[in-house]
């Protein structure tokens, strides 16, 4: 059995964080852990990579998925710019990802990028390419056909969406879901519980992620998944 975590930075390994919520969770119920949590990763990245893994058949019926979803405008692009190791991390979060002989990179609003040409495109991209009404359609329809894909396969599949300043994708847009019977988890855990914060108010630190860990091990308990 596996937990596979797909999401952004809220479920990676920010700076003091040693064990984020799905390895605790994996320790716990006894189960490997598959890390999919980017730093500025998009819902797309969540979608590329797991369903990657669908189609290669590296996920069963036996498995957990949670998935974290961002704010709808981030997205991928591949660009020729290729930087060095230490450009693309930021502590233990890659920012970027070597293929197809270059990087692919990731798009959010007011992220700065090394590489002036990078920055350029970006500042066009936020300026005159972005309309958050589209990109709240995108999502719609995308994540239709991903939750779609895995009740086709009898995948189990949790979706996390913290309020407020913890994601991009809050609370406020809970209507973008299709009621498709998806399982949600998680509104109210930034808001109840400030005290697992970092500084920032964006991210959790180790006890707020093994408090999240507790609440995904009650769901799955209640579920009956294990």
């Amino acid at each position: 059995m596996k937990v596979i975590v797909g999401g952004c930075s809220v479920s990676d390994y920010t700076p003091g964080v040693n064990k984020v919520y799905g390895e605790v969770l994996a320790e716990n119920i006894n189960a490997e852990y598959i890390h999919h949590g980017a730093g500025c990763g998009s819902n797309y990245r969540i979608w590329r990579n797991i369903t990657r893994m669908v189609m290669n058949n590296e996920i069963s019926e036996d498995d957990i998925l949670i998935i974290q979803y961002t704010g709808v405008n981030r997205q991928e692009f591949w660009s020729s710019c290729i930087l060095s190791e230490e450009q693309r991390h930021i502590g233990r979060i890659e920012i970027r990802n070597k293929k197809y002989d270059g990087d692919i990179i990731r798009f959010k609003s007011s992220l700065p990028m090394v590489d002036k040409i990078e920055q350029k495109f970006f500042n066009l991209k936020e300026a005159y390419f972005t309309s958050i009404e589209f990109d709240e359609e995108r999502f719609e329809y995308n994540h239709f056909l991903f939750h779609n894909l895995l009740a086709s396969k009898n995948i189990k599949v949790v979706y996390l969406v913290p309020c407020g300043v913890m994601s991009g994708y809050s609370f406020t847009k809970r209507h973008l879901f299709n009621k498709n019977n998806e399982k949600h988890i998680g509104y109210d855990l930034d808001f109840q519980y400030p005290s697992i914060h970092m500084q920032d108010e964006s991210h959790w630190n180790n006890e707020g992620h093994k408090y999240v860990s507790s609440v995904l091990e009650k769901f799955i308990n209640e579920e009956q998944w294990l």
